[in-house]
């Protein structure tokens, strides 16, 4: 079972992500931007295995997100999935470094494969 981050600012979209990965045995926490999920992070003592990320949000968005996270050592290693209606996986120019692109709306079937992004639960 992995850990998940969401960070996402629309609560319906954070809210049908959690329930599928509950449907598949994931753990998951939720921030509704960059900032509350830099200070839920800072409040962990074991980052989670994964970060789902969407780049258009108020606060902080997923690119300064995704920068402060790439410059801390306790967490450069999270592999983050970027989850955006306007990126799209095979750009030609990726907006920036993330583990993968899927598309919204996410389907049950990129939920279910999570488990491959994470080191620790790839097996």
């Amino acid at each position: 079972m992995c850990t998940v981050l969401i960070v996402d600012d629309d609560a319906d979209t954070r809210e049908t992500i959690a329930e599928l990965l509950g449907l598949n045995g994931h753990a998951h926490f939720e921030a509704a931007d960059g900032k509350q999920a830099l200070e839920w992070l800072s409040g962990q003592e074991v980052p989670p295995c994964i970060i789902l990320l969407d780049l258009r949000m108020p606060v902080m968005d997923g690119w300064d997100f995704r920068q402060a996270v790439r410059s801390d050592p306790r967490w450069k290693d999270i592999p983050v999935i970027v989850v955006s209606g306007t990126v799209q996986r095979d750009s030609p120019t990726p907006v920036l470094n993330a583990r993968d692109y899927w598309s919204k709306p996410t389907d049950a079937h990129q939920i279910s494969s999570l488990h491959e992004y994470c080191e620790t639960h790839r097996h």
